[in-house]
């Protein structure tokens, strides 16, 4: 398993390879929040992205942070998690992978070693759809509001 940092070492040569690719600059911006993401494992949304990242970007605006976030995921690199709340949460775990999401305090946790990989239909054309990829979410109480009335 990778460390932290190797992890996003190896995020941050995917951005500069996908950048390259699509004939786009690797600017501090894209570069600094794709690390921040890539050090969290708690799905965050761009408004606490922006939090981590404004001290260390002086003069970087919540709007660019969602400009950028916008195009990390179409770059690959990063993905949206649809949640029940309204605002986005993002990660920067690319391959199939599940997730949890506490129905209280709005908690997402990684799911892993269910045997859920197999679950795409041999027929991936359904109801007109070319079906491309799937992930499984959960709803349940993290341990903290397990303990919560």
């Amino acid at each position: 398993m990778k460390t932290s940092q190797e992890f996003r070492q190896q995020k941050i040569s995917e951005l500069a390879r996908a950048c390259r690719e699509n004939g786009l600059p690797l600017t501090p911006q894209r570069q600094t929040v794709l690390e921040a993401l890539a050090g969290r494992s708690d799905h965050p949304s761009a408004d606490e992205l922006f939090d981590e990242v404004k001290d260390r970007l002086r003069g970087i605006s919540r709007a660019t942070v969602y400009r950028v976030l916008e195009t990390l995921v179409r770059l690959g690199v990063a993905r949206r998690i649809s949640t029940s709340e309204a605002r986005a949460r993002f990660d920067a775990h690319c391959g199939r992978h599940h997730h949890v999401q506490c129905a209280r305090c709005g908690k997402v946790e990684d799911l892993h070693d269910l045997p859920l990989d197999d679950l795409m239909p041999e027929n991936t054309f359904q109801g007109g759809f070319r079906l491309l990829d799937y992930s499984v979410q959960f709803s349940g109480l993290c341990t903290d509001c397990q303990d919560r009335p």
